[in-house]
Parts: structure tokens; C-alpha cells; sequence
């Protein structure tokens, strides 16, 4: 899946959101690559985390709260990332944590996001406060919570 996605399309017609260029997206994977990995995904055992399980009807804007005290909500915006080299988006953090599993439907395996928040209009990451997004739910990294 990518932002050239129907669904994705379609999401991107109603929310407020920032394309942004592969370099972006590139950031946080290359983030992502220094911390440890299993076949397909990161190695969760050596990656201090909280895991926020999805429940009938999830995600929805009431489960977009779970995440306020968590790193990620420290952020007013979350970089959707599809690929390393593909273009992404910036979008709202509640509205993308809310469609997670529409802006990701179709991608298999774990998907990975960050936090971003807007500074006149550019994007600022934070490739250290990041999600991993699966069928039972998310997982937030706190490697950043535990060094501030």
C-alpha cells in the first residue's frame, strides 16, 4: 500500500494533511533499522513499549486517547510511512491514530509511524516517539519517554 491508494486517496481528500517526500519516510526507517528486528518486524523483547490492544470497533477517536501519555501523543501530528523511498503524509494525530487500520488496510505485516508536529508549515520528526501498527493493536515505543 501506498498514498496512491484508493482508501488512502480518499482519506486524504477529507482530512487536512502535508505530502511529503520519500526522504521523510527514509528518515524514519533508517531510524527504525538501527534498533533490533525478528524476520519481519522489531524485536519487541529489546524495545521498551506499550502495547495498546484494539477492542471491538477499534480504532475509532475515542480510542485515539489511549494514547496521551504516551510518546507519541506528546505530538500534534503523525508521519503515515509506507515504505522506505515512497512518499508519505503528515496528518492530524487523532484523525490518523482513528483510520489507522483504513490507512493501512491492504499493507501486510507491521506498519510503522511517528510523531511530527508542524513549525510554519514544515515537518518537524520525531522518528524516536513511533508506532508499530499490526492486526491486534499498536505498539509505541518509550525509548524516548525513558531519556527524557
Amino acid at each position: 500500500m501506498t498514498v496512491e491508494n484508493q482508501f488512502v486517496q480518499e482519506w486524504l481528500k477529507i482530512h487536512q494533511n502535508t505530502l511529503v517526500g520519500a526522504e521523510l519516510a527514509d528518515t524514519l526507517f533508517d531510524y527504525l533499522d538501527s534498533l533490533p528486528w525478528e524476520t519481519s518486524q522489531l524485536q519487541w523483547s529489546e524495545v521498551p513499549h506499550l502495547t495498546i490492544p484494539f477492542a471491538d470497533g477499534d480504532p475509532q477517536p475515542a480510542w485515539a486517547e489511549k494514547f496521551t501519555g504516551t510518546p507519541i501523543g506528546r505530538h500534534s501530528h503523525i508521519l503515515v510511512a509506507y515504505a522506505p523511498g515512497r512518499e508519505a503524509f503528515i496528518a492530524a494525530r487523532d484523525e490518523v491514530l482513528a483510520d489507522l487500520d483504513l490507512l493501512y488496510a491492504s499493507s501486510p505485516g507491521a506498519r510503522y509511524f511517528c510523531g511530527a508536529d508542524m513549525l510554519d508549515e514544515a515537518p518537524i520528526l520525531a522518528v524516536r516517539d513511533f508506532g508499530e501498527f499490526s492486526d491486534t493493536g499498536v505498539r509505541v515505543g518509550l525509548a524516548a519517554a525513558e531519556e527524557s
